[in-house]
């Protein structure tokens, strides 16, 4: 594996607009997903194709489990956003995907500009936007 998907990513993975290699890369198992990437995602299923949906996620990507001990440097990291006032528009789901990656040793793929401003601020998070 050399990346976890945010969400932000996957939608557009899903609706088919990116470039297909990324599709081909998920299928060869190289992008990896976590559990509030799925939560997330999962909000706007409907009911009657939950469990589809869900499995379709963890049949195409790799798990990676949010690592214990995840809120201690959830808290390091809001701290250092909030010293350099980039605390604002990060997520408590986006804090856990963004400790994961760090955990996990992957580069964060998303489309989302607060990861790029994370990443200027937490040199360890690697992170590639999808479009």
């Amino acid at each position: 594996m050399n990346f976890l998907i945010d969400t932000s990513a996957l939608v557009r993975v899903l609706r088919g607009q990116v470039s297909p290699h990324w599709g081909e890369r998920s299928e060869r198992g190289v992008i990896a997903i976590c559990e509030p990437v799925v939560t997330e995602t999962l909000t706007i299923a409907a009911a009657t194709a939950y469990t589809q949906a869900e499995q379709r996620l963890t049949d195409l990507y790799p798990w990676v489990p949010v690592p214990d001990g995840a809120w201690t440097t959830v808290r390091d990291m809001r701290r250092a956003l909030a010293a350099r006032s980039a605390h604002q528009g990060i997520s408590v789901a986006d804090y856990l995907i963004a400790v994961t990656a760090i955990h996990h040793d992957l580069t964060l793929l998303h489309d989302d500009a607060d990861f790029g401003t994370v990443a200027a601020i937490v040199p360890a998070l690697r992170q590639e936007r999808i479009s």
